[in-house]
């Protein structure tokens, strides 16, 4: 069982710009060399957010939230940024007034260029079962919750949903987040979109194909105990109200 936690530690910091890659989603039409223009960390400039600063962070999931919830009509695209400034972690800044979900935790003051887009995209499925490569996910399988058996497979484009996945699913055998391809079409999971927030910020997907196991991801952050006991909680409830998964 992965039995990692996220830290406690919040202690804001500065971290010079060529230590490690940085991600900025938006809804803004971008080229390699454009600036960004400043504004909130989720993509939406608020009226207490502090637009001087531009937004960004290492970690590729919160850069597909920020972009799914950014304000305007433009397709969700995630960036690769490079900035002439000092980038400042402002995690503590943020942690009272973000979502609970993954956020751009790091800013500048400095000019942020776009190095190039986000194209090519990983998929997720977090299970405990034992896999190899080469071996197939199939659909028909029992849910997490409720008690009709599934048409579908499902998959994640962020390794947060995967990560769920493999912390809720039936067994007791250790969690596994495997990496997968789809074997088939697949469309927006609607037990998600448009539940809480605009879009599919999760990045969750469904499909009545097959999914192949190319691949595993060893090191993986779990959700706080209390998180993961709240789902759970809340999981429970829905059984018992007789709410399953919408399997259309």
């Amino acid at each position: 069982m992965n039995d990692k936690q996220p830290s406690s530690e919040s202690e804001s910091h500065t971290v010079h710009s060529g230590m490690k890659e940085f991600y900025h989603g938006s809804r803004k039409n971008l080229s390699p060399g454009d600036v960004v223009t400043p504004g909130g960390p989720f993509g939406i400039a608020g009226d207490n957010v502090e637009t001087l600063h531009t937004y960004m962070s290492p970690n590729l999931d919160a850069a597909i939230w920020a972009a799914e919830l950014a304000e305007g009509n433009g397709p969700p695209k995630v960036y690769i940024v490079e900035t002439e400034g000092d980038i400042e972690d402002a995690t503590e800044l943020l942690v009272e007034s973000a979502p609970r979900h993954p956020y751009m935790s790091h800013r500048s003051k400095g000019r942020v260029r776009v190095k190039s887009e986000v194209r090519e995209w990983t998929y997720y499925h977090g299970t405990r079962a034992d896999l190899e490569m080469g071996d197939m996910l199939m659909p028909g399988g029992n849910p997490n919750f409720g008690k009709k058996a599934l048409g579908h497979i499902y998959l994640a484009r962020t390794l947060d949903a995967a990560v769920w996945g493999a912390e809720l699913a039936l067994g007791d055998g250790p969690e596994r987040i495997y990496i997968v391809e789809a074997t088939g079409p697949i469309e927006d999971d609607p037990n998600v979109t448009n539940k809480r927030f605009p879009g599919n910020p999760t990045k969750s997907f469904r499909s009545h194909k097959p999914l192949r196991v190319i691949g595993e991801v060893k090191e993986w952050q779990g959700h706080p105990k209390e998180a993961l006991e709240a789902m759970k909680a809340g999981i429970a409830e829905l059984a018992k109200q007789g709410i399953g998964p919408l399997d259309d």
